[in-house]
């Protein structure tokens, strides 16, 4: 599986709240035109502290999203969808409405899992 994370602010003046309905309701639906995704996750983030770890106050993502592929060839089939000049252009007028596009910080990863089974 290849795996790209996508950490991501809301715009100014959006409620996170509002931000997840946004996000989960309209947006999300653009990511079925991608060819060959496998997996496509919203991991919306909020502060926590405890006694161990201080919460902060504001953070500067609210969601790390992931999109996930068979393969590195399967990855950048979709990235050459979504960088086609209709579809980048549908993408973006729809971040406009959502994202602090600027924010943006997109990467790729290499997960290792344990085994935490014995």
């Amino acid at each position: 599986m290849y795996k790209a994370m996508i950490l991501i602010k809301r715009k100014p003046g959006m409620s996170f709240d509002d931000f997840v309905d946004y996000y989960e309701n309209v947006h999300s639906k653009l990511a079925s035109r991608v060819p060959n995704l496998r997996r496509y996750a919203r991991n919306f983030i909020r502060p926590y502290g405890n006694d161990v770890y201080a919460g902060a106050a504001e953070l500067p993502f609210d969601v790390v999203t992931e999109i996930c592929f068979d393969d590195e060839a399967e990855f950048h089939k979709g990235m050459a969808y979504l960088t086609e000049p209709e579809t980048a252009a549908i993408v973006a007028a729809d971040e406009e409405n959502l994202f602090d596009r600027s924010s943006i910080i997109f990467v790729t990863a290499d997960e290792r899992v344990s085994n935490l089974g014995g």
